[in-house]
């Protein structure tokens, strides 16, 4: 996931993940077991203001593919978020 980014300043080496990248690396946050509650909920809300200012020009089969990376059905279940989120409804956690 952390070679999925865009290059700002290829001379000082600032990048930025790409959206796809952004949103799998929080998704992997909001699913894991060993991350606090409390910063489960800051990253929903990150997550969010990832998907709804851009949610039609996320790449879903890029989307998809990083899930897998995560864990086996992770890509279908990242997809699932990014719609829960475009629905303003709540995260299965």
């Amino acid at each position: 996931i952390l070679s999925d980014c865009v290059w700002i300043d290829p001379a000082t080496g600032h990048r930025l993940p790409t959206r796809e990248a952004a949103l799998a690396a929080k998704y992997s946050a909001i699913v894991s077991p060993y991350r606090e509650w409390g910063r489960k909920q800051q990253d929903a809300v990150d997550f969010r203001s990832i998907v709804l200012p851009d949610s039609d020009r996320i790449d879903r089969a890029e989307a998809r593919r990083l899930g897998e990376l995560i864990f086996p059905g992770g890509g279908d279940e990242l997809l699932e978020f990014i719609q829960l989120s475009i629905d303003q409804k709540p995260f299965r956690v």
